[in-house]
């Protein structure tokens, strides 16, 4: 299948996310138009003491409620590798240092609309200090430990939906005896 780009127009910009208007060529030769939310893309960590994991609980505006989740963030225009922005979300958002930074994979998250690439880690050897949390979800988030099985089941069970920290979580309860 071919597909020609022909063009696209910026529909509008936001704090980090920008929307096009893709005009392409289908391979049918029929004009296409798609649009595209351009993504800087992110990283999410797994925090991983022992045997279990820690997850924050924040509110998450789109669905009205709260959701469990990894640290995660975008990446910054500073920020030269996606380590870099993992390291910084650990420390922000959990308050923590990690001896070792494990890449999991990386993913598209939604690729039907975005562009997204997001970087998933799991980080061990965790020193904890005091977390820097930015903005009013971060700030009124809660921190929670859970053994990885129980994460795995909270996921089978429809308790665990964000698809990072399903990932995160299942990738690392495959690979954490190989390592």
């Amino acid at each position: 299948m071919t597909f020609r780009v022909l063009g696209h127009r910026r529909l509008a910009t936001g704090v980090f996310l920008r929307f096009d208007r893709e005009h392409l060529i289908g391979p049918d030769n029929q004009p296409l138009r798609r649009d595209v939310v351009r993504h800087p893309g992110g990283v999410a960590v797994l925090p991983v003491e022992d045997d279990a994991a820690w997850f924050i609980s924040q509110r998450r505006a789109p669905f009205g409620t709260t959701v469990l989740e990894v640290p995660a963030g975008r990446l910054d225009p500073s920020d030269r590798e996606p380590e870099t922005a993992a390291i910084r979300e650990l420390a922000e958002e959990l308050g923590a240092e990690a001896d070792e930074l494990i890449p999991l994979t990386a993913t598209y998250p939604s690729p039907g609309y975005t562009d997204e690439v997001l970087h998933l880690f799991a980080a061990r050897g965790l020193r904890f200090s005091e977390r820097r949390l930015q903005g009013a979800e971060e700030r009124e988030s809660t921190l929670i430990s859970l053994p990885i099985d129980e994460a795995v089941s909270r996921i089978e069970r429809g308790l665990i939906r964000d698809a990072k920290t399903q990932v995160a979580v299942l990738m690392w309860a495959r690979r954490r005896d190989r390592l």
